[in-house]
């Protein structure tokens, strides 16, 4: 029997609160991406030829945000891993150059992306990102005169449940998404993607904002489908799972969480956030531990 971590109560009570968190309820406080301070960029042409990347898979309903978001670059491509919601069809509505190719994990997908993009510079962003104006505004400064740089990095701003997330570990959450072809590539196991580059990297202003989850629900289902690639990828590195993973590891990822990285004084969605992402690590190392039970060693 699965020892209990103690967030399952937590997660529960949260969820019972004042606010409405299911999925019906998500449009009454999910973030709002395209107002205030986010007003879509309608410039015809950029001046340096710039590749967005986006890999998707069943996201109608929030790649015309980040899509709309980048209507400047010289190039938009969607690599899409086999929607059934019209994904496909709302990409190529807004303009964007549509490739329909099966699922292959995250790493591989984007680096297929990147291998069918046009140009040389390559923004990667995922569906549920877009663009703000600042952050626009320096992708074309820094390509106007990028030095000796061959990569930049940005600033992604977190938003749960229609709110901007400052503490719980998730702002600055610095990431490399802006590189040339030639010093970049993704690299990482599932679901854990990141560019890799080589030569200096560069810093640029703005933030890339990110719309983490459509409500409470969501974010569950989220964490089956990551945690189920992180065992994947775990197990197939010859990882084990022992007891302590499954109870240490979650508690001592809430606490850092919710106490060193002043996830309390988020309020409710603090918590919810530290309780989540303790479920998370739980839940991989369950199902790392379901694997070595069920299939043959690696």
């Amino acid at each position: 029997m699965e020892a209990s971590t103690g967030f399952e109560p937590v997660m529960e009570a949260l969820q019972a609160s004042a606010l409405p968190l299911g999925d019906d309820a998500v449009r009454n406080g999910r973030m709002a991406i395209s107002e205030p301070g986010v007003k879509s960029v309608t410039l015809v042409s950029v001046m340096h030829a710039l590749s967005v990347t986006i890999v998707a898979q069943d996201e109608a309903d929030r790649i015309g945000s980040a899509l709309r978001s980048v209507s400047w670059a010289a190039d938009v491509l969607v690599v899409d891993g086999g929607s059934r919601d019209g994904t496909v069809e709302v990409a190529r509505e807004l303009g964007a150059r549509v490739i329909e190719h099966p699922w292959e994990g995250y790493t591989d997908q984007k680096n297929y992306a990147v291998e069918h993009a046009r140009n040389d510079w390559i923004l990667g962003l995922d569906a549920d990102e877009v663009v703000s104006d600042e952050l626009a505004s320096s992708i074309r400064s820094a390509l106007a005169a990028p030095g000796a740089h061959r990569a930049f990095q940005l600033n992604r701003r977190n938003h749960y449940l229609g709110h901007p997330v400052r503490w719980c570990g998730w702002y600055p959450d610095s990431r490399v998404r802006l590189f040339h072809r030639s010093a970049g590539r993704w690299v990482g196991p599932d679901p854990h993607d990141r560019v890799e580059t080589s030569g200096p990297i560069g810093r640029l202003s703005g933030d890339l904002l990110h719309d983490s989850y459509r409500s409470v629900a969501d974010h569950r289902r989220s964490i089956q489908r990551l945690a189920s690639a992180a065992a994947d990828s775990m197990y197939a590195a010859g990882r084990r799972s022992r007891p302590w993973d499954r109870t240490l590891r979650p508690a001592g990822h809430f606490l850092k969480n919710y106490l060193l990285r002043l996830g309390i004084l988020e309020g409710y969605r603090g918590a919810l956030i530290c309780a989540m992402g303790a479920y998370h690590v739980r839940e991989k190392y369950r199902l790392l531990g379901e694997r070595h039970a069920e299939l043959p060693e690696p």
